[in-house]
């Protein structure tokens, strides 16, 4: 069994009274039994030697615990500085994080904001975008029928994108450039085919003649029957004034196959006004 230093120097004091003890009772002993003096001297020679040595053991262990302990003591001092050290450099790290989520959050915040005002901007450039289409669609209704059906289209087709924003503001916005230059084209462009007829007066297939977008007229192939855009009425219908006069009818495919290079240019006389129409139906 181990004994701490304090415990081994009890031990050695309680083994010397022992051995006080033991030698006053020898001499007791002596004196009474006449027991033989030298071999206990001898035996309690050896009893002192042996408490000798455990005192030097007991003092040497002292002087060992107590250098283990002195060293126990620096290392948890120079641990406690460490820890100490240690905390604070994370208390300073704590501090930076502290900074740097709040510039973050700051950063994240204004983010936000200009994704917010971004996306309100776009969704103001879709609103203007849909706008001009709804400006440019009472135009196009009113434009002749050629240019109008193409481009009534194609508005309304731009303007349902917008509203279900199926498409980006940059694709919305060449599309709408790419139907307002179709319209400026068309408007000084001349126009000829073969087309469905839509004048009830007119069946079936029909030839077709638009002068910008100030002249329309049909004429059945036979030409005898030709009608004349004149514009829209207050309901947004296409009105067309029908001449059922093969002269002017013929005036028509005349100047269709001028346009078809099919005869000879000539100036021919077409009737862009009104007053002329209401002339030729009388």
């Amino acid at each position: 069994m181990k004994f701490s230093g304090y415990e081994k120097h009890k031990r050695i004091v309680r083994l010397a009274i022992g051995a006080i003890a033991i030698l006053s009772l020898g001499f007791s002993a002596f004196a009474i039994e006449n027991v033989d003096l030298e071999n206990e001297i001898n035996r309690l020679k050896k009893e002192l030697s042996q408490v000798r040595i455990e005192r030097q053991r007991a003092a040497e262990d002292m002087a060992r615990d107590k250098k283990e302990f002195a060293d126990y003591q620096q290392r948890t001092a120079t641990r406690k500085n460490e820890c100490a050290t240690e905390t604070d450099s994370i208390k300073r790290q704590t501090v930076l994080l502290v900074q740097k989520r709040d510039s973050l959050a700051a950063i994240i915040n204004a983010s936000q904001i200009k994704r917010k005002q971004y996306e309100l901007l776009q969704e103001s450039f879709r609103q203007s975008v849909m706008d001009a289409c709804a400006r440019l669609l009472d135009l196009a209704k009113k434009a002749p029928a050629a240019i109008s059906n193409q481009t009534v289209g194609a508005l309304t087709f731009l303007m349902n994108d917008c509203k279900a924003k199926t498409i980006d503001n940059i694709e919305a916005l060449h599309r709408l450039m790419q139907i307002i230059q179709n319209l400026d084209d068309a408007g000084a462009t001349i126009q000829i085919g073969q087309e469905t007829s839509e004048v009830p007066e007119i069946r079936g297939s029909a030839s077709m003649l638009r002068i910008g977008a100030v002249f329309e007229a049909i004429v059945d192939d036979d030409g005898k029957v030709c009608a004349y855009w004149s514009g829209v009425d207050s309901l947004g219908h296409e009105r067309w004034d029908v001449i059922r006069d093969p002269a002017r009818a013929s005036l028509v495919l005349k100047a269709i196959l001028v346009r078809q290079g099919k005869t000879l240019p000539s100036f021919i006389d077409l009737p862009y006004g009104s007053p002329t129409v209401k002339e030729a139906k009388k």
